[in-house]
C-alpha cells in the first residue's frame, strides 16, 4: 500500500483518535445544518451518514472488518464524483466562474479523487503493485523444525 493509504487507513492510533471525534461531530450535527427536507437532501444525508458510520468502523474495528468498511468508503466517494461529474457534464457549461463548479473541475476531481478512490474500492491499494504477503510455511518445514 502506498504511504498515504498506509498511514489514513493502516490503523494508526493516532489517525483513530484525531479523527475520531470530528467525524463524530459531523454525523451528529450535519442533520441539524439542513433547512428543508427534500428527497435529494434525504438521499444525501442518508450517504453521509453511512460514510460516517463506515469510517468510524474502518478506524475502530479489527484490522480485517476494517480494510471493508475503508473500502466502502471509498467506493461512496467514487460515486460522489462519478455523480458530480454527470451533473456537470449535463448542464452545457463549459467553465464556471471564480468558485463555481465547472465541467472541467469535476472531471479533474473525479480524475485525481474518484478514480483512485474506486482502484482502492476494488483492489483494496493505491498503488499499481500487489500486496506482499509473507511466504506461507509448508507442513514438511514445521516438521523439520520441531525435530531440531
Amino acid at each position: 500500500m502506498s504511504i498515504f493509504g498506509q498511514t489514513l487507513f493502516g490503523g494508526s492510533r493516532f489517525i483513530r483518535w484525531a479523527l475520531s471525534p470530528f467525524i463524530l461531530l459531523f454525523g451528529l450535527l450535519i442533520p441539524l445544518l439542513i433547512e428543508q427536507w427534500t428527497p435529494t437532501q434525504i438521499a444525501v444525508m442518508v450517504v453521509l451518514e453511512a460514510m460516517c458510520i463506515t469510517l468510524l468502523a474502518g478506524f475502530w474495528l479489527p484490522a480485517r472488518l476494517g480494510h471493508w468498511a475503508f473500502r466502502i468508503v471509498t467506493g461512496l466517494v467514487f460515486l460522489f464524483y462519478a455523480g458530480y461529474l454527470v451533473d456537470e457534464l449535463t448542464k452545457f457549461k463549459v467553465t464556471g466562474s471564480d468558485g463555481e463548479a465547472s465541467p472541467l473541475d469535476a472531471l479533474f476531481g473525479f480524475l485525481i479523487i474518484g478514480l483512485p478512490c474506486l482502484w482502492y474500492a476494488l483492489l483494496g491499494r493505491f498503488t499499481l503493485q500487489p500486496r506482499e504477503t509473507p511466504p506461507e510455511v509448508s507442513e514438511s518445514e514445521d516438521d523439520e523444525d520441531d525435530d531440531a
